[in-house]
């Protein structure tokens, strides 16, 4: 009895606490540097050639199932589309008109999002949720062209949950991507190797990106980090440490996988475990007594609602990335519940295929090879992924139809390396995959076991 009373105690403790009001310099800052960021990724899409590639030259795009009627806007359509998101960005990072600047982005992202699965990124996928987690926080209260224009009124604090929510989601994201490095290929070095593959071969940065011992110190290192950062920064003596440790360990990423905005995004995110009032008074140079901040009293039905959303919203975050337990076979080659999990930087795959159609009726047969419709990188992700090869399979007996051959059978042939393991079909060549229904939630017999011949 006296333990539960103690764990009681705790429980409330720890409640209480979620709704005391803080420094909110914490959510400004990262609210600037995260429209930025945005601003800055979704701008570089369109000077770089990724909305072109990606949206335009595609004559379709492979959506997540279900969602096959979000398609790319005709014409230049994505352009405009790509700019209104770079301009929400913007107003997000000046907090103008704040709240409809990041709905609308979010809303936007989350769109496109679901509209190309063959340009997946774990780290887009973190960023659609750090979208709408700010898209319900008070951060345009400081420094914000919102006060400025009295939309809202100024304050320099929030409770205390609007901060512990960005470390809750911190903590998960390192934590399933610790657990996915217990792999072979990763304490062994094969999956660096690889990747270090570029600078290997440097004639002065292979002095250590060329050795095993390098190879092996960032295997162990890396696996390490994503295991105790978040402790590491939580715990007050510690926490320097942790923080320097943190900035050096991104930009190291930054500069060896040349990852995009994912390390700075990470760097920014180290905020929330730094104490808000120290925050506070590095980027504002503000002493903020806690006798003023002590006067908002939050009811105990907005409590109750807070601690649902984020109980139902936490459960399903620690939940999504261990779909691929359930499924047989290594996720890395089925990548049956792979996206949304976490399992960054984890394995490189590479194939070719084609597919035949044949007409049962007559016996006729066509071969299709995608790479005359699709550019490089789409025919990789067609080629590796056997959820993306089902879909294509599914348009290509709908494009038949439309020419008035019906119900053809169409195989996938083709073969796949993972992590420059032996080719081997991923697919079977003998299913017809016209006829399979897709069943997100059981395993695909269709798709092969993965046998490491090496």
């Amino acid at each position: 009895m006296q333990k539960l009373g103690r764990a009681n105690i705790v429980k409330k403790s720890f409640t209480n606490r979620l709704f005391l009001p803080v420094s909110n310099a914490p959510l400004i800052i990262f609210r600037i540097i995260f429209g930025f960021l945005l601003a800055y990724h979704f701008s570089s899409s369109i000077v770089n050639g990724a909305v072109y590639n990606n949206f335009i030259q595609p004559a379709f795009t492979f959506t997540y199932i279900g969602f096959e009627f979000l398609q790319p806007l005709p014409g230049n359509g994505m352009y405009y589309y790509f700019g209104l998101m770079v301009l929400l960005a913007v107003m997000i990072m000046l907090g103008a008109w704040y709240r409809i600047a990041v709905i609308g982005f979010s809303i936007l992202w989350t769109i496109l999002y679901l509209m190309q699965k063959a340009d997946y990124n774990n780290h887009y996928y973190l960023m659609l949720l750090l979208c709408w987690i700010m898209a319900v926080l008070p951060a345009n209260r400081l420094c914000s062209v919102d006060v400025k224009r009295k939309a809202v009124p100024k304050n320099k604090h929030c409770s205390y949950y609007c901060l512990w929510i960005f470390m809750a989601q911190v903590a998960i994201v390192y934590f399933f991507a610790a657990i996915s490095k217990i792999d072979s290929d990763w304490f062994s070095g094969k999956f660096i190797e690889i990747q270090f593959s570029r600078l290997s071969s440097h004639h002065l940065l292979g002095i250590f990106y060329g050795q095993k011992w390098f190879r092996l110190l960032v295997c162990y290192g890396g696996f390490i980090f994503d295991l105790l950062i978040v402790p590491l920064l939580l715990w007050k003596k510690t926490r320097n440490y942790a923080l320097i440790f943190s900035i050096l360990f991104h930009l190291f990423n930054s500069f060896t996988f040349r990852i995009g905005l994912f390390p700075y995004l990470s760097i920014a995110l180290n905020l929330f475990f730094l104490d808000a009032g120290l925050v506070n008074r590095l980027f504002f140079g503000l002493h903020q007594s806690v006798q003023q901040v002590k006067n908002e009293i939050v009811c105990s039905e907005v409590k109750k609602k807070v601690l649902y959303l984020l109980g139902i919203y936490l459960f399903f975050q620690a939940i999504i990335p261990t779909r691929s337990w359930f499924f047989p076979g290594n996720v890395f080659w089925t990548e049956e519940g792979y996206r949304m999990s976490w399992k960054m930087m984890m394995r490189t795959k590479s194939g070719k295929i084609h597919f035949k159609i044949t007409d049962p009726t007559t016996h006729s047969t066509w071969i299709e090879d995608p790479a005359k419709k699709f550019n490089l990188s789409q025919i990789m992700w067609l080629s590796i992924s056997p959820d993306i090869i089902w879909q294509y399979a599914q348009r290509l007996k709908k494009e038949y139809a439309e020419k008035g051959i019906n119900n053809v059978q169409v195989y996938a042939i083709g073969t796949v390396r993972l992590n420059r393991s032996n080719p081997m079909p991923m697919v079977d060549t003998t299913v017809d995959l016209a006829s399979v229904k897709w069943k997100p939630f059981r395993h695909s017999e269709w798709v092969t076991a993965f046998k490491d011949g090496d």
